[in-house]
C-alpha cells in the first residue's frame, strides 16, 4: 500500500503540473513563459517539500505525519480553481514573465510543497524493515514514485483533460489524493515492509523509544486531523465541481454561452449575442460571424486575406492553414465556386465546432484535413495558387510556423505565381514593431516582393508617427510575382476584376504600407532560433 500511495502522489503532482499550464492560458497565454514559470515553481516547491519532509519525518514520525499532509495537498488541490479565479486576473497585469510567477506560485506552489513531502516520509516509513536496507527502500520509492509522475503526466495530456476538463480533473485529482490520505492511516502500522505496531510506535517517538501510549494518542490525533481535512476536501470540492466547474449561462461580456470545452490545445467557448456568434481560444478572438448571414465576419482581418486575389486574379486551388470558425475558408469556398479549399486544422474538436456551430458547409470543393499544418505541407503533393496562414494569435505563435524553413516548404508547394498572405498582430514601428520586422525579414529572404497592409491605418494618416506605433492586425502577402504598386491598386480598386464581394474591399488599397521596413536589428526567425515569445512580449 506505501507503493500505491507514492505511486498516486507523483501522479497528482505531475498532472497538476500539466494542468496548471492550461489554466494559467486564458489570461496570460500559452508562451514559453507560462510553461518556464510552472515548471519553475514546482521545482521550487520540490526542493523544499523534499527537505521539510525529511525533517518533520524525523522530528513527529512518518506515521503521524504522512496522512494530514497528503490530506493538506487534497485540499489545496480542490482550492486551486477557486484561487485560480481570484487571482489570474491581477496576475495578467503584471505581464507574463512576473505574472505567470505569481499566479503559479499562488495556485499551485502549496499542493507541490505538500506532495514532494510524501517521498521522504515514505523512505521514513520503509526504513523500518532496518537501516542496512535504506538504499534499496528510498530507490524503490522514488522509482515508484518517477512511475506516477510519468503515469500522470501521460494520463493527464493525453486523455483526461478532453474527458474531464480542467475544473473537474482538478477536484477529482484533489479526492484521488484524500483517498490515498485515508489510506495511509493504516500504510504504517498495517502494510509498509517490516512495520509493525511496537516499530511504529518507535518511529512515531522522535527520540526513539517504545511509547504505544503516546503512539495511541498521536495516532488519534492524526485521524482526527485527516478526518477534518477530508471534510473541507469533499465540501470545498463539491463546491467547485457545482459553482466554479460547469460552463456558465454568460460570459463577462454578456453573451450567452452555447458551448465550452478543453482540448488539447486549447479551451474553446463559443459564445453568441443578438447578432453575433463568437469563438474563442482560451482568451483570444479567433472567429465573429454574423448569425443574419454567416459569411459575414465582424472581426476585419479575414476579409483581408482577399487581397490575395489582387496578385493572383486565377486561383484554382487555395490553402488555409488553421480553421477556427471558417470565416475564412468557408467565404472563399462560397465566393470563388471554380476554386478547390483545403483547410488544416490541428484540433478536431475545432472542426467539429465550426460544423456545429458556424454553419461550416460539407462539400467536394471544401476539404478539411485534420494534422499539424507544417507536417502537412511537408508531406503533401498538391500545388496551390494561393496559402493562408490563420495559426497567428495575439499572445502566441506556434514558432515552428512562422520560420525560414517553414515558409520554404511553403513556397515548394505553391505554384510559380502563387500567393502566401499571413496575418501579424504587431505595430509597424517602434518598439512594438520587432515581431512584425522579425516576420518580414524572414519572409523577405524566401520571395522577391512582400506587401503590407496594417488594417486601419489608412485611416489613422493624420495620427503621424502614433499610427505606425499602434498594434493591429497586419495582412503581409509575399510572391514572385512581379507587380506594379499602380496595378496592385487598381485590381483592388476594381475587386479584381468584379469578382470580390468583400464590403469596402476597395478601401483596403488606403491601407497599403509603402514606407521601408527596418529589419537590420530583429532576428531572421530559424528553427533553431524563434524567440516569437520575447518578440510578443514587446508589443
Amino acid at each position: 500500500m506505501l507503493r500505491v500511495i507514492v505511486f498516486g502522489c507523483g501522479a497528482a503532482l505531475m498532472g497538476l503540473e500539466m494542468v496548471a499550464a492550461r489554466v494559467l492560458a486564458p489570461y496570460l497565454g500559452n508562451s514559453i513563459y507560462v510553461w518556464g514559470a510552472v515548471i519553475s515553481v514546482v521545482m521550487i516547491a520540490l526542493s523544499l517539500g523534499y527537505a521539510l519532509g525529511g525533517q518533520i519525518a524525523d522530528r513527529f514520525g512518518a506515521v503521524r505525519a504522512l496522512p494530514p499532509v497528503i490530506a493538506g495537498a487534497a485540499l489545496a488541490t480542490v482550492a486551486a480553481p477557486p484561487i485560480a479565479a481570484a487571482v489570474l486576473p491581477a496576475a495578467s497585469e503584471f505581464g507574463p514573465r512576473l505574472g505567470s510567477l505569481a499566479a503559479a506560485a499562488a495556485i499551485y506552489f502549496l499542493p507541490a510543497l505538500l506532495l514532494a513531502m510524501v517521498s521522504p516520509m515514505g523512505v521514513k516509513l520503509a526504513s523500518s524493515s532496518g537501516i542496512e536496507h535504506i538504499g534499496r527502500s528510498a530507490g524503490n520509492l522514488y522509482a515508484v514514485s518517477t512511475a506516477g509522475s510519468i503515469a500522470g503526466t501521460l494520463a493527464t495530456s493525453f486523455w483526461l483533460i478532453p474527458i474531464l476538463s480542467l475544473e473537474p480533473l482538478v477536484v477529482w485529482t484533489g479526492f484521488l489524493l484524500l483517498a490515498l490520505a485515508l489510506a495511509a492511516t493504516r500504510v504504517a502500522t498495517a502494510d509498509a515492509p517490516g512495520v509493525t505496531p511496537a516499530t511504529a510506535a518507535a518511529e512515531s517517538d522522535p527520540r526513539g523509544k517504545r511509547d504505544t501510549g503516546g503512539a495511541r494518542a498521536g495516532g488519534a490525533l492524526t485521524v482526527t486531523v485527516t478526518l477534518a481535512l477530508a471534510i473541507a476536501t469533499t465540501a470545498l470540492g463539491g463546491f467547485v465541481l457545482w459553482r466554479v466547474a460547469p460552463a456558465p449561462a454568460e460570459n463577462a461580456l454578456g453573451e450567452a454561452v452555447l458551448f465550452r470545452a478543453d482540448t488539447q490545445y486549447h479551451r474553446i467557448t463559443v459564445t453568441e449575442d443578438a447578432e453575433v456568434r463568437h469563438l474563442r481560444f482560451d482568451s483570444s478572438h479567433q472567429s465573429a460571424l454574423e448569425i443574419a448571414d454567416p459569411y459575414v465576419s465582424r472581426i476585419r482581418y479575414p476579409d483581408y486575406m482577399h487581397l490575395a486575389l489582387a496578385l493572383k486574379p486565377d486561383p484554382e486551388r487555395v490553402l488555409v492553414l488553421g480553421l477556427g470558425g471558417g470565416a475564412i475558408t468557408k467565404r472563399f469556398w462560397r465566393d470563388y465556386p471554380d476554386v478547390q479549399v483545403d483547410s488544416v486544422e490541428i484540433d478536431p474538436v475545432v472542426v467539429d465546432v465550426a460544423r456545429r456551430y458556424f454553419w461550416l458547409p460539407e462539400d467536394e470543393r471544401l476539404r478539411i484535413f485534420t494534422e499539424d499544418a507544417r507536417r502537412y505541407v511537408q508531406r503533401t503533393g498538391e500545388t496551390y495558387d494561393i496559402v493562408i496562414v490563420d495559426a497567428y494569435y495575439s499572445d502566441s505563435l506556434p514558432f515552428h510556423l512562422t520560420t525560414d524553413e517553414f515558409l520554404r516548404e511553403v513556397r515548394a508547394v505553391m505554384a510559380p505565381d502563387g500567393v502566401i498572405a499571413y496575418n501579424v498582430i504587431s505595430a509597424t514601428e517602434g518598439d512594438g514593431s520587432e515581431l512584425f520586422r522579425s516576420m518580414y525579414r524572414t519572409a523577405e529572404g524566401v520571395w522577391d516582393d512582400l506587401w503590407v497592409f496594417p488594417i486601419g491605418i489608412g485611416g489613422d494618416a493624420g495620427a503621424g508617427a502614433a499610427a505606425g506605433a499602434a498594434r493591429r492586425n497586419i495582412i503581409v502577402l509575399a510572391s514572385d510575382t512581379r507587380l506594379p504598386e499602380s496595378e496592385l491598386r487598381a485590381r483592388i480598386a476594381d475587386r479584381v476584376g468584379g469578382i470580390v464581394t468583400i464590403r469596402d474591399f476597395e478601401a483596403m488599397a488606403d491601407d497599403l504600407y509603402t514606407q521601408p521596413v527596418p529589419v537590420a536589428d530583429v532576428p531572421l526567425l530559424t528553427d533553431a532560433h524563434a524567440p516569437v515569445d520575447s518578440l510578443i512580449e514587446v508589443q
